[in-house]
């Protein structure tokens, strides 16, 4: 079967990975880093297409196509949150993020299709954003350069999805993985509170502002975890119900009744937190003052992940009422609605679905919210067929974490992969 394989450079694409793991978060220098380290590595692919740079280092990679079909759009950020390092150095395989190894593959097809003559049906765009974890400013500056373009894309594939054998299984036909395609994503509200000292205040009083914040910070924290059921996992419910076996999948058929016994039953589960959970994570506590002394200023940043169905706004209202008392304020400093759902069905879906099926027998393939941020939200008005996916196998744990293990099967799976989406 190995004449049937997709060329790959193993070596170039584990190398290339681990030479990105600098890149946690977005610098100037390291986006530049990054850009530099691609077109070293993959030569034919920016030989052969037009590069074009937007806000925060983001790369765009343009091929025309022989306007036969729509134009195909893949994107991606390339900031990552660090894996976790193997406890024993030697043990192979070596864990990437999820979003990066999906760039990597991407990539290592294209050149391969390349030198062998391809020409995309349509238009060709990779939009790489460098700041995908924070403001996201080079993904909606590349969503609004193709807009104004007029581009109107056979489909728009982010990373997000996944395979998996770990989630699911008592519902699931015997031995048949389950392929989750991201139709939609969390919202996100990024937040700074801060009290600062009065004029005339008692620093050794309850209105010192470390008292104040914490009291804040203490609110924030009620209930940070809240289980709700959105219409994207409604339908991956209700799409595993389709295979499952008689009667279990009596659990599933209604999900809107069951799903109170539902949350009971996995509330110890990774697809709770990753499908159902809205959540509240402090990611930062700093002071300023004098040593030795109480603080004059006290600070305290958050991050909130919301399950689409309550508007960002009514998010908004709900931390202030909790933060904002005592002499606290509170700044939003990111705010993302939950994107657009894309459809089920069409030519997009039905090309992902082929694709899936020919990699991994018997999948059984569901819609579902995307546990991972990605920039897919902002392509949305681009036609609206926006799906996230990776051809990865995943476990619940590594799911959470957004990252994967690179084995030399799950890397030529995920180029065969590719080399078909790119043929769509």
């Amino acid at each position: 079967m190995s004449e049937f394989l997709a060329p790959l450079d193993y070596r170039r694409a584990k190398d290339t990975l681990r030479a990105l793991n600098f890149y946690t978060a977005y610098t100037p220098e390291g986006a530049q880093k990054v850009t530099a380290l691609l077109a070293q590595r993959y030569p034919t692919v920016f030989a052969r297409t037009e590069q074009k740079h937007f806000a925060n280092g983001a790369l765009l990679l343009e091929l025309a196509g022989a306007n036969i079909t729509d134009p195909l759009v893949f994107v991606s950020h390339m900031d990552s949150l660090p894996c976790r390092k193997p406890t024993v150095t030697t043990v192979l395989p070596f864990a990437a993020p999820v979003g990066r190894a999906h760039v990597v593959a991407l990539l290592e097809a294209l050149d391969a299709l390349l030198q062998s003559g391809y020409q995309p049906g349509g238009d060709l765009f990779i939009a790489l954003s460098m700041d995908g974890l924070a403001a996201a400013e080079g993904a909606k500056a590349m969503a609004d350069h193709l807009g104004k373009r007029g581009v109107n894309p056979c489909f728009v594939l982010d990373h997000g999805g996944y395979v998996t054998r770990a989630a699911f299984r008592r519902y699931l036909p015997k031995g048949a993985p389950l392929a989750l395609i991201g139709i939609t994503e969390k919202g996100r509200l990024d937040g700074l509170v801060r009290a600062t000292l009065p004029p005339h205040g008692d620093e050794r009083g309850a209105d010192r502002p470390l008292n104040v914040l914490l009291k804040s910070g203490s609110r924030l924290g009620m209930r940070p975890r809240r289980a709700s059921l959105c219409k994207a996992s409604e339908m991956m419910l209700t799409g595993i119900a389709r295979h499952a076996p008689f009667p279990i999948k009596l659990l599933l058929v209604r999900p809107r009744l069951t799903f109170p016994l539902l949350r009971t039953l996995w509330h110890k589960r990774a697809i709770m937190a990753q499908f159902f959970m809205s959540e509240l994570t402090v990611t930062g506590i700093a002071t300023q003052g004098e040593p030795s002394r109480s603080p004059t200023q006290a600070e305290l940043t958050f991050s909130q992940q919301t399950i689409p169905g309550k508007s960002i706004a009514r998010w908004q209202n709900v931390l202030r009422r909790r933060a904002c008392r005592g002499g606290a304020e509170l700044t939003f400093t990111l705010a993302l609605q939950s994107s657009p759902m894309s459809r089920t069905g069409g030519e997009a879906w039905d090309a992902l679905e082929t694709a899936i099926e020919i990699l991994f027998e018997r999948a059984v393939i569901a819609p579902c919210l995307a546990p991972a941020v990605t920039d897919g939200r902002f392509y949305a008005s681009l036609g609206g067929k926006v799906y996230r996916f990776s051809p990865f196998m995943l476990r619940g744990a590594e799911a959470l974490r957004g990252e994967c293990s690179v084995k030399d099967e799950a890397l030529q799976t995920a180029v065969q992969f590719f080399r078909q989406m790119l043929s769509v």
